[in-house]
């Protein structure tokens, strides 16, 4: 015999007309009451875990895309920054190679004893003390070198013993130093080459600052 009531997902509506639930038809209705309830229950908290892992999933998403949008971020930086730096670098070696053209230019023109007095008076300090001094230079300077030493005996006071050398291998306009302490090249292409470097180093402006 079927039960005289039906449960529907809302609420329990009676099949017949009558009034009086019998005992065992009173007792499934209570079971069937609690299995409505537990089900709402049960619903309730499966839509609010979906909802919470559904807010977990899209707040996982979200910082996994800040991450990864960092990490996208930082490469393309440092790409950027070599690059950059790449052709900071080729500039200054464009610009060394400009300055340098020019200087050489003008040292070409200079008075080379002008040349080799502003080469030794630039390392004075470095070979004043010294007591004994060889210099090397081009056999068509050695005579331009000795007037230029000779004046700087009166002028700055020099009192070292000076040896030249007329050495055939080196260019004109070269002039080599050897003290007991080292060996300095003080030619103009040594100077060019050190100020080549230093633009291609510094950049023509910070060079030009730090000349000044």
């Amino acid at each position: 015999m079927g039960l005289a009531f039906l449960i529907t997902t809302e609420n329990l509506q009676l099949l017949s007309e009558r009034k009086v639930l019998k005992e065992h038809e009173y007792a499934a209705l209570l079971d069937a009451s609690t299995v409505v309830e537990t089900a709402r229950r049960e619903a309730r908290r499966i839509v609010q875990q979906a909802t919470q892992d559904a807010e977990a999933g899209r707040r996982q998403g979200y910082e996994e895309g800040l991450r990864q949008a960092r990490t996208e971020y930082a490469t393309q930086l440092v790409t950027d920054t070599v690059a950059a730096e790449r052709q900071l670098h080729a500039l200054r070696a464009s610009m060394a190679q400009i300055v340098v053209k020019a200087v050489g230019q003008f040292i070409a023109d200079a008075d080379p004893a002008a040349l080799f007095e502003a080469a030794l008076l630039r390392v004075d300090t470095l070979i004043r003390q010294e007591p004994f001094i060889t210099v090397r230079v081009a056999p068509a300077q050695e005579a331009i070198l000795r007037g230029v030493v000779a004046r700087l005996r009166s002028d700055a006071n020099w009192s070292m013993t000076v040896h030249f050398v007329a050495d055939a291998a080196l260019p004109v306009g070269a002039c080599v130093l050897q003290t007991a302490s080292g060996v300095l090249d003080i030619g103009a292409d040594a100077q060019l080459e050190a100020f080549r470097r230093a633009v291609e180093r510094s950049g023509l402006g910070e060079a030009g600052e730090g000349q000044q």
